[in-house]
């Protein structure tokens, strides 16, 4: 098996798509006669071993779909596809309140590793969830909320499946509403100065910086009363196949021949970005298409240490050459209190490096990490990074209790492989 970018790939003894509850607790039970291991796979959309196991690999592609709604509460089985879920939840005149720019993973993969948008005064995926449903590592069926066992309950939201199996998760929706999605070829310098400002009047804002030049691309995105705008097929293709994939694609390679051309592709991505707006449906606006395979690292930092990081990132981009030329992305998000999310206790700028498949990325993620490390910085979990258990250690307060809960939910040790064990032990 091998995940969405080709870097991780592993060999396990079974692959066990189970169909309800009782065929995944058949399976636990089974683990632990036999002292094997158990990882759910999701739709291998991380970048890091989080699904390598030699033993048994758990997919709920056949637990999918919306189970019951009550009000603006849905309860959908974890296995769901984001793109999936959200034209069911379309259908019923809901959708989530935030969603990150990929909809190929699971919903429990997306909540289970921290799964972000962007928004200032939003938050991640898994603060949408008001309930979830596991098993656990002895094969015990529960349902915590955030009201109850608030705790385990807060654990649960981000465990990287270290204490169990989801199988169902009740999200808080709201009434299906149209994003106004305004893009714009901009200056980093003069965004920064009016960054405060951006991000306080605006719902969502991102934007991807473009490596050695000072342009970026900005995306403003604003609830509207409009209708969604008509997008022919040919000019969807034309912008979102041919511009943002197929041309990336090939100044990508173009770059992975030639490194020491990374400046002339850079400025020739600057020269693509155009001004663009359309009106859609808010799932639809969230996603993007991705068809470049490519290796990410993001780190989150504390917003008030942002401004700093990006100043001296911009110089390192500019006069380290490193001949990489792809966009960096750049999102922020409020403050939770999951126990293992990186917005943890604190309001958060999300930067996430990425580098073309088959390109060297060691030294330019390496001195990335590090800027990131000196101010705080917290790896998404799913992207790619060198911190261990003693560094998250110290970057979350309560990584102790989160330890304490994962030793009484699974006391054998099913769900642990050697990787989990680099990252909570």
């Amino acid at each position: 098996m091998k995940n969405w970018s080709e870097n991780v790939i592993w060999n396990p003894t079974q692959v066990a798509m189970p169909k309800n509850e009782q065929e995944i607790i058949d399976l636990i039970h089974k683990a632990r006669s036999e002292k094997k291991r158990v990882r759910m796979i999701g739709s291998g959309h991380s970048f890091t071993p989080l699904c390598e196991t030699d033993d048994i690999a758990i997919s709920l592609d056949n637990m999918q779909g919306i189970i019951s709604r009550e009000g603006n509460l849905v309860t959908v089985h974890a296995g769901t596809k984001l793109y999936r879920l959200g034209d069911e939840l379309a259908a019923i005149g809901l959708a989530q309140e935030n969603l990150g720019d990929i909809n190929k993973q699971s919903l429990a993969g997306a909540i289970s590793t921290g799964t972000h948008g962007t928004g200032f005064e939003l938050k991640s995926i898994a603060t949408q969830a008001v309930s979830i449903t596991l098993i656990s590592g002895t094969g015990e069926k529960l349902t915590i909320n955030e009201t109850e066992h608030s705790d385990l309950f807060r654990a649960a939201q981000l465990s990287l499946g270290s204490i169990g199996v989801v199988t169902e998760i009740t999200l808080r929706c709201k009434e299906k509403y149209n994003l106004e999605l305004d893009i714009r070829k901009e200056k980093l310098q003069d965004m920064l100065d009016r960054l405060n400002e951006i991000l306080e009047t605006n719902r969502h804002f991102e934007f991807y910086l473009i490596p050695e030049t000072d342009w970026v691309q900005t995306r403003y995105s604003n609830i509207v009363e409009s209708d969604a705008t008509y997008t022919s097929k040919l000019k969807a293709f034309i912008n979102d196949i041919i511009l943002e994939n197929w041309a990336l694609e090939q100044l990508c390679r173009y770059n992975k021949w030639f490194p020491k051309q990374s400046r002339r592709v850079s400025n020739l991505l600057a020269a693509f970005i155009s001004n663009e707006k359309k009106v859609q449906q808010s799932h639809n606006v969230f996603s993007t298409v991705r068809n470049v395979k490519f290796v990410e690292m993001e780190y989150n930092v504390p917003f008030e240490a942002y401004k700093s990081v990006v100043n001296e990132l911009q110089k390192m981009l500019k006069n380290n050459k490193y001949g990489i030329s792809f966009p960096l992305e750049h999102r922020f998000i409020e403050k939770d209190d999951i126990m293992l999310s990186p917005a943890n206790n604190r309001k958060s700028a999300y930067i996430a490096c990425h580098v073309y498949k088959g390109m060297d990325y060691e030294r330019y993620f390496q001195e990335l990490e590090a800027l990131f490390v000196d101010h705080i910085g917290r790896p998404h979990w799913g992207k790619m990074h060198t911190r261990t258990a003693d560094y998250f250690q110290k970057v979350y307060p309560e990584f102790n209790l989160f330890k304490q809960i994962r030793a009484q939910l699974d006391p054998d040790g099913i769900f642990k492989t050697p990787y989990i064990s680099s990252l909570l032990d």
